[in-house]
């Protein structure tokens, strides 16, 4: 997974903050989706589309 960074408000802190996110493994869903006939690409939707991981606060750590 990769990382990304974003300037988003935190709820606990009260403040703009920079903020780090991951993104998927874009190769390594390809290939479970190839080895699995297609049915890891839901899960490969799925994460890409809803953003599961999300990002978090770099200064206290919870999510923005």
């Amino acid at each position: 997974m990769g990382q990304k960074q974003d300037g988003r408000y935190c709820e606990n802190c009260h403040k703009n903050v920079m903020a780090i996110g991951s993104t998927p493994n874009h190769i390594l869903h390809l290939i479970l989706t190839i080895l699995t006939l297609g049915l890891w690409g839901i899960v490969w939707i799925i994460i890409t589309v809803w953003k599961i991981g999300g990002y978090r606060c770099t200064e206290c750590g919870s999510r923005v």
